[in-house]
């Protein structure tokens, strides 16, 4: 009930203060039919009535109305984006949320660790950004409250908008990410581009899978050239495999190319490696000291811990 009063208190009192940041991408346009409500339509698009209070706010309503048939609202929705070659989280939470920043905060809405690296063809959600104004001095956790339903996310909106405060000033704005998890018969079907890149990314995935348990035997039985025959053709697509994959097969490609005394591309190799997953050591026990050095000169570090 304490929440129902703040969201009525937020709407009412902020509706024109409180606007999404909605890209046309982000924006599902809803015909209401007979019998459609705003409860309703939140249930149908996110799975959760409670949720109406974004809905309300993307359409500056004041209060919760009766809607008529034929009119249409606007739902926003959290946008699905194809990763590209080239793309880190930083530079997507650049693009798509305003600072770089905030990439861990992309990493968390889509249930990645803060630290990780993503691969082309991936597909992630850009949260739906409510630009927020306040109209009195007012406390982050109410605002949290009010929005999330949850006052401990007054610490998320304080990161999230680098302030070093808890409270804002009259007509002091933020930036509040929510992330609206949409209903699958209602997420928008992917574009050609985003398609092909998802599709080159299971291809190499399943290509990938398919002859690394070859290569690992051939590494334990010596047989150096194997598996520079089956590993050299992935290191093209290392920006389509996920970071543990890109690790495994590059380490094992790098110390062939070691065996066989080929320092330079190893070590190319080996900085392949890297870029995609900088805090990477090798353990000593498991690599000679030929292979510890070139992982050394590529800029990485190396595990002393023994077993």
């Amino acid at each position: 009930m304490k929440r129902h009063i703040l969201v009525a208190a937020l709407v009412i009192s902020g509706a024109a203060r409180a606007q999404t940041a909605s890209s046309p991408a982000s924006v599902s346009i809803h015909k209401v039919q007979k019998g459609d409500t705003l409860d309703l339509l939140a249930a149908e698009y996110y799975g959760d009535r409670r949720h109406k209070i974004y809905i309300m706010l993307e359409n500056r309503l004041d209060h919760d109305r009766e809607l008529k048939p034929g009119e249409k609202l606007r739902i926003p929705i959290s946008s699905e984006i194809t990763v590209k070659v080239g793309d880190t989280l930083e530079s997507l939470a650049a693009q798509h949320l305003g600072d770089e920043r905030r990439a861990r905060y992309l990493a968390e809405f889509n249930g990645l660790a803060t630290d990780s690296s993503v691969a082309a063809g991936m597909s992630l959600s850009i949260p739906l950004r409510v630009t927020y104004r306040a109209n009195n001095d007012e406390s982050l956790r109410a605002v949290a409250a009010a929005l999330f339903a949850d006052g401990n996310k007054a610490d998320l909106l304080k990161d999230y908008n680098g302030l070093s405060v808890d409270k804002l000033e009259k007509g002091q704005t933020i930036t509040v990410p929510i992330y609206l998890r949409v209903q699958p018969a209602k997420r928008r079907p992917p574009d050609a581009d985003s398609l092909a890149l998802t599709t080159k990314r299971t291809e190499v995935l399943e290509r990938a899978r398919r002859v690394l348990p070859g290569a690992r035997a051939a590494w334990k039985a010596g047989d150096y050239h194997a598996v520079k025959r089956d590993m050299a053709a992935l290191v093209g697509d290392f920006p389509y495999l996920d970071a543990d994959l890109v690790v495994e097969i590059g380490v094992l490609l790098g110390s062939a190319y070691v065996a066989f005394d080929d320092v330079d591309t190893a070590r190319a190799t080996f900085e392949q490696v890297l870029e995609r997953s900088p805090r990477h050591a090798l353990r000593a026990y498991d690599h000679s000291p030929k292979v510890r050095e070139v992982w050394k000169k590529a800029g990485g570090a190396i595990d002393e811990s023994g077993k």
